[in-house]
């Protein structure tokens, strides 16, 4: 079970790279995005890149080498998803990002379900091997 966890680790960071490479290219530079969008989107790069998947990164490594670190970063990482999500849904609901376009919705609720799914299951895998 913590070898799946550790995959799915590793592919949600590696999704959140994949997110941000996309991100850059492509939304931020959209002159029909909206400078509220734009400078919402602009202060995750940090938490994203610099926190959320090196944590998931290392909880990986850890629960693949059956060390104990595994188990807190897998928590860690938990938590940080349910923040990251529940902030992102909130922005969503105030500024319409599940209804502006259906690319969008689809994106927008892909990677808010994402979040507010793993985060509890990485908590409760991490409780239980505790």
């Amino acid at each position: 079970m913590l070898e799946i966890i550790a995959y799915l680790q590793i592919f949600l960071a590696v999704g959140f790279i994949a997110v941000w490479i996309y991100l850059f290219k492509y939304e931020l530079n959209n002159p029909e995005r909206s400078e509220v969008y734009r400078a919402f989107e602009k202060s995750f790069p940090i938490p994203d890149l610099c926190w959320i998947t090196p944590v998931l990164i290392v909880s990986a490594i850890g629960l693949l080498l059956n060390e104990r670190f595994g188990i807190f970063f897998t928590i860690v990482a938990g938590s940080s998803l349910i923040f990251l999500g529940l902030l992102d849904i909130s922005y969503n609901l105030q500024q319409g990002g599940y209804t502006t376009n259906k690319m969008d919705t689809i994106f927008n609720l892909t990677i808010n379900l994402i979040c507010v799914i793993f985060g509890p299951i990485f908590l409760i895998v991490g409780w239980l091997n505790f």
